[in-house]
């Protein structure tokens, strides 16, 4: 009995020891910079679905990484040329709570699927440069 106590904290420990190096990696990840913007897929029910992270702008992608996950990469990724703005707003009520105040709601189409960022003032500025600097139909740079 007491050899299989024993393994089943040396096995809790390295769990533990393991999360932790996710974690460490994952907070290193999140101070590389980028900018702070709360994201939600959609279709989602009003004021749900609200993921709190950063967004880095790529040559060619945005990619997001959630505070809360200890996924080793993005957990979400966007190429530019499939990316539409469709629209813009101010948070309603029932997002007050999650989006920033004076943040700008941008609705985005990316391929198939449909997704809210909400952004400051200065970020919304940067996202819609990188999104128009994109030659149409361009994917990848000409190498000459």
């Amino acid at each position: 009995m007491y050899l299989a106590e024993t393994v089943a904290l040396i096995a809790l420990f390295a769990l533990l020891v393991l999360l932790a190096l996710f974690a460490a990696h994952r907070v290193q990840l999140l101070r590389r910079g980028g900018t702070h913007v709360v994201f939600r897929e959609l279709p989602a029910a009003p004021g749900k679905g609200w993921r709190h992270g950063v967004v880095r702008y790529r040559e060619e992608d945005l990619v997001f990484f959630r505070v809360s996950s200890l996924r080793p990469g993005p957990d979400r990724g966007v190429l530019r040329h499939s990316l539409v703005v469709l629209g813009r707003r101010q948070a309603d009520v029932s997002e007050r709570d999650v989006v920033p105040p004076g943040a700008t709601v941008i609705h985005l189409r990316h391929d198939t699927t449909e997704s809210e960022i909400a952004l400051s003032g200065g970020a919304l500025t940067a996202l819609m440069s990188w999104i128009e600097s994109c030659p149409p139909g361009r994917a990848q740079r000409i190498k000459r």
